[in-house]
């Protein structure tokens, strides 16, 4: 089907250029340590490709035994980086790793004995193997990475179905032509396997860069600019299907003398804690999504739900921030917000209007003494209204000095 050397000498660069290649990513980028395991496998598979010359018409079992092994080996590391990067919280399967090392062993003995039956154990474990990782990234939840998990997993499929013709042919003395066939073909098919490894990369890398793009890293809440893409969106919804939507404004107060009195460390773990409690709030709320749109600002748009409701989540926060003492090696620093609350208003389809009402009730908040509540429009006259307005339009014109 192919010439012999060609295909060796092509796998051989091949694996050897994507090993190098896995090994400089995962070193630039400690993110990808994923990739180490995949390089890994690049690397036993060329000692496969080196070793095949020696068992093959040698008469020698022990190469034989090693080139099963590294066969093995090379398909539980190749699980091994797929699974880190797919369930990257998942603890590592001992069951599977036992089952590879248990294969291992077992080919060493069926070496000495028969070097035909170890081919064909071996060819069955790696088909085990191969199933067991076909079958994880084909239902991997990972709606980022789908469209390139499945192509390696079509690949990885390519190359069971390859193993599985192949086990009645290897018993066969002497070989086939056939089987000669195949196994030139799965080489090539492992050497395309490795290039989908670094399609892999590109695609997680994409999917990461535009998190960060979209997460606070300090918080990990949502940025503005993700919050008002959520926001349009909800809003739009609630106004066309009529129901409530209420929108917090949470502002922590005097944020500037802590961080100049305490320095900025206490100031990011006051953002941090503050960002624990908004996500605390986020679980206990349906369609609640929270973001960090300032220094110290924090917004969480309530979907389907009223400003009564809005309010105690409100007064719940006050308390909770209130409640934050932060370790300065010197004393416990405490820690205040002050909260303002609006709702969607008849006829509007975007959050603007919301967010400024929100905005003058939280720094009427401020006024009225900080770690408080207010409601937008509730019980303040015309003129205060007018003065929040201008201590919002102020506060803007701050900012943007900044």
């Amino acid at each position: 089907m192919f010439n012999l050397h060609t295909v060796y000498a092509t796998t051989l660069v091949s694996q050897a250029t994507s090993a190098l290649v896995l090994v400089l990513l995962a070193w630039a980028d400690r993110r990808s340590r994923w990739l180490i395991p995949l390089a890994a496998a690049c690397s036993l598979h060329i000692a496969a490709i080196y070793l095949m010359p020696l068992w093959r018409g040698a008469g020698l079992w022990l190469p034989h035994a090693i080139s099963a092994a590294i066969l093995i080996a090379m398909l539980y590391l190749i699980h091994l980086g797929l699974q880190t990067l797919v369930s990257p919280k998942v603890r590592r399967s001992t069951a599977l790793l036992g089952i590879a090392a248990a294969a291992m062993i077992v080919l060493f003995g069926l070496a000495y004995y028969s070097s035909l039956w170890c081919t064909e154990v071996s060819t069955f474990a790696a088909s085990v193997l191969l199933g067991w990782t076909v079958r994880m990234l084909w239902t991997a939840r990972r709606r980022e990475l789908s469209s390139s998990l499945r192509v390696t997993a079509l690949l990885l499929f390519a190359i069971l179905v390859l193993f599985l013709v192949r086990m009645p042919l290897e018993l066969r003395v002497p070989a086939p032509p056939l089987l000669l066939s195949l196994r030139e073909l799965t080489m090539l098919l492992v050497t395309l396997m490795a290039f989908s490894f670094l399609t892999l990369y590109a695609a997680e890398t994409r999917r990461r860069l535009h998190d960060e793009s979209r997460t606070d890293v300090l918080t990990g809440l949502l940025k503005r600019r993700a919050m008002e893409e959520t926001a349009a969106e909800q809003v739009s919804l609630a106004a066309r299907t009529e129901r409530p939507c209420a929108l917090l404004l949470v502002d922590l107060d005097e944020f500037k003398k802590l961080n100049d009195t305490w320095g900025h460390s206490v100031g990011d773990h006051a953002l941090t804690e503050t960002g624990r409690l908004l996500l605390r709030a986020k679980q206990e709320m349906e369609n609640c999504y929270v973001a960090r749109i300032g220094g110290e600002e924090f917004t969480l748009l309530l979907a389907n739900c009223d400003v009564t409701a809005a309010r105690a989540l409100a007064e719940r926060l006050c308390d909770r921030i209130a409640a934050l003492r932060l370790p300065t090696g010197e004393q416990d620093v405490r820690l205040t917000a002050s909260v303002g609350v609006s709702g969607l208003q008849p006829g509007e389809t975007g959050w603007g209007e919301m967010l400024r009402r929100a905005d003058i009730a939280m720094y009427q908040a401020k006024r009225g003494g900080r770690n408080r509540v207010v409601l937008s429009g509730e019980a303040y006259p015309s003129e205060e209204l007018v003065l929040g307005e201008e201590l919002v339009s102020a506060a803007h014109v701050g900012r943007q000095r900044r």
